[in-house]
C-alpha cells in the first residue's frame, strides 16, 4: 500500500511538471502569434501590467478624434480659451496637436488659446515648452504662455527674472512680453514692480506702455502710482503717457485733474491735452467748464486753443465771444477776438458791427482798427478771396 502511494505521488509530480511546461510553451506560442500591432505597441494592455509593458507619455499617444469638439471657426477668443482650459487639464500636448490640425483661419487663434491656458495652469512647463520651439513660433508661443502665466503673477515674474539673468539686455524681448501680458490683464501695479528689473534702455518704453494702458482704464489709480517713481525722467514719461491716453477716453475728468495741479509744466501739459480733445468732442461742455474755472495763463491758452479749433459749425459767435471775454491776457484776448470777428463779419456783418460798437472792454482805437480791417482785409485774405 505504501509503495502504491509513493508511485502515485511520483506520477503526480511528473504530471504537474509536464502541465507547467506545457502552459509556458503555450503562452510563448500564443505571444509569438499576436498581431504585430499589439506586439510592437508600448500601450498598456489590460491585465499586462505584471508583464512590464509600459505606456507612452500622454503627448505621444494619439487622442481619439471623438474626444475633441468640432469647431466652426466662428468661436470668440473667450470661447476658445474656455475650451482650451478644459482640454489642457487633460493633456496640453494633445491639445496643441489638435490646434495645429485646424484650418488656417482658426489654427493660430486656437494654438494661442491652448498655450495661454497651459501657461495659466502650469507656467513653468508652458514657458519651458515655448522656449524650445523654433524661431518662427517661439516669440508668439512665449507671449501666449505669458498671457496665461500672469494668472500667477509672482511666479511669472520669477521665471522672467531668471531669463533676464542670462539675457541682461533682453534681446529676446521676454521682459517686454511680460509687460504686455500684465497690462492686458490689468495688473499694472505688478508691471510697475517689474519695471526696475529691466535693462535701462527698455525702462522708458516699458513705462510708456504701462501708464498708457493704466491711463485708459484707471487713470486715478495711475496718478497715485506716479509717486512710486523716483527717477525724474521716468516719472515725466509716465505722466505724459498717462495724460495722452486719459484725454482720449475722458478729457473732462482730465481737465478737472489738471485744474487741481499747481502751476507748472505738468499742469500746462495736462490742460492743453484735455482741451485738444474736449474742444472737438464737446465744445459746449468745455465752454461751460471754462466759465467756472479760475483765471490764469494756462486757462487763457486753453480758451484761445478752443476758439482756434472751433467755428460756427459747432458754436455760435456769441458763445465764442463769451469765451474771449474770459481771457485775462490782453494780447491773447485781442487776437482771439479778431479770429471770431472775422468769421462773424462774414456770416452776420450787422451783428458783428453791433458787438464791436458796444463791447465795453474795447477802446476807441481798437474799434477803429477793427472797422478799418473790415474795409481793407489783409493781403492774404484778399488774395484768397480773388481765387
Amino acid at each position: 500500500m505504501l509503495m502504491l502511494r509513493s508511485v502515485r505521488f511520483r506520477f503526480g509530480i511528473i504530471g504537474l511538471t509536464i502541465g507547467l511546461a506545457g502552459g509556458i510553451a503555450l503562452f510563448f506560442f500564443q505571444r509569438a502569434h499576436w498581431p504585430s500591432a499589439v506586439r510592437e505597441s508600448k500601450m498598456t494592455i489590460p491585465g499586462s501590467s505584471s508583464m512590464g509593458i509600459r505606456a507612452n507619455p500622454p503627448e505621444t499617444v494619439s487622442a481619439p478624434a471623438e474626444s475633441f469638439p468640432v469647431l466652426t471657426g466662428s468661436e470668440s477668443d473667450e470661447e476658445l480659451l474656455a475650451l482650451a482650459r478644459t482640454l489642457v487639464a487633460r493633456s496640453p500636448e494633445r491639445a496643441i496637436v489638435w490646434a495645429r490640425s485646424q484650418s488656417e483661419g482658426l489654427r493660430e487663434r486656437l494654438r494661442f488659446a491652448v498655450i495661454r491656458a497651459w501657461g495659466g495652469n502650469d507656467p513653468a512647463s508652458a514657458l519651458d515648452w515655448a522656449l524650445a520651439q523654433d524661431d518662427s513660433e517661439r516669440q508668439v508661443d512665449m507671449e501666449a504662455a505669458l498671457a496665461g502665466a500672469v494668472r500667477q503673477p509672482q511666479l511669472a515674474l520669477a521665471i522672467v527674472r531668471g531669463l533676464l539673468a542670462d539675457d541682461t539686455d533682453d534681446e529676446a524681448g521676454w521682459g517686454a512680453a511680460l509687460i504686455l501680458a500684465l497690462n492686458n490683464a490689468g495688473q499694472f501695479q505688478t508691471a510697475l514692480e517689474f519695471l526696475n528689473d529691466g535693462p535701462s534702455d527698455s525702462q522708458v518704453n516699458w513705462t510708456t506702455a504701462i501708464f498708457h494702458r493704466w491711463g485708459e482704464s484707471r487713470p486715478q489709480d495711475a496718478v497715485k502710482a506716479l509717486n512710486a517713481i523716483t527717477d525724474e525722467k521716468l516719472r515725466a514719461q509716465a505722466f505724459q503717457s498717462l495724460v495722452n491716453s486719459w484725454t482720449a477716453s475722458n478729457p473732462s475728468t482730465l481737465a478737472d485733474y489738471a485744474a487741481s495741479l499747481p502751476d507748472g509744466e505738468d499742469r500746462a501739459y495736462a490742460l492743453n491735452k484735455a482741451i485738444d480733445n474736449w474742444s472737438l468732442q464737446d465744445p459746449a461742455g468745455m465752454a461751460a467748464w471754462l466759465n467756472t474755472s479760475p483765471p490764469g495763463v494756462d486757462f487763457d491758452q486753453a480758451i484761445a486753443k478752443l476758439i482756434s479749433k472751433t467755428d460756427g459749425a459747432n458754436r455760435s459767435p456769441e458763445v465764442a465771444m463769451q469765451w474771449v471775454e474770459n481771457i485775462s491776457d490782453s494780447n491773447l484776448k485781442y487776437d482771439s477776438l479778431m479770429r471770431v470777428l472775422g468769421e462773424w463779419n462774414q456770416s452776420d456783418p450787422s451783428a458783428a458791427q453791433n458787438y464791436v460798437t458796444n463791447a465795453p472792454w474795447l477802446d476807441d482805437q481798437q474799434r477803429q482798427e477793427i472797422f478799418k480791417s473790415w474795409q481793407h482785409p489783409p493781403p492774404d485774405v484778399a488774395a484768397g478771396d480773388s481765387e
